[in-house]
């Protein structure tokens, strides 16, 4: 009989402390500055983890998709946030299309992330796009997903 030996690992991407309060939409851009630079021409699905005063904890990485799409589950996104005890997150993804508005699978996740975060007593902030140089927040855009 063989025994086989499985370790997990897991990477906090961009551990950073004493960071200042993320505020507004366009804090959230600066602070994922670089983040897109790896597979720029695919949807990456990105969680910035924050402390109960809403600093930033950590950005993590959640999946990589396609030109035009990512899958996300509530239990892939919320892991990080559970292992490092974040207060709150904020989901940041790209659209490489250059196009901005969020479209009825971006609001779709949403609402699942917020009910998830819910149960878990992890409060979602918000949930950015961006593309190009340019961001749009769900929560602007749709501000009765978040009460």
């Amino acid at each position: 009989m063989k025994i086989y030996e499985v370790i997990a690992k897991y990477k906090t991407v961009g551990y950073v402390q004493d960071l200042k309060k993320i505020q507004s939409p366009s804090e959230v851009f600066s602070y994922m500055e670089g983040a897109f630079d790896r597979f720029i021409e695919q949807e990456q699905f990105w969680i910035i983890l924050l402390n109960s005063a809403n600093r930033p904890i950590a950005r993590n990485m959640i999946t990589v998709g396609l030109v035009n799409q990512t899958q996300i589950h509530a239990r892939e996104a919320f892991r990080f946030a559970i292992r490092e005890n974040a207060v709150g997150v904020i989901f940041v993804h790209n659209h490489p299309s250059g196009n901005l508005d969020p479209s009825g699978p971006d609001i779709e996740v949403t609402k699942q992330l917020i009910k998830a975060g819910k149960v878990l007593d992890i409060q979602v902030l918000d949930h950015i796009i961006i593309a190009d140089v340019k961001y749009n927040s769900i929560r602007e855009v749709k501000p009765e997903l978040f009460s």
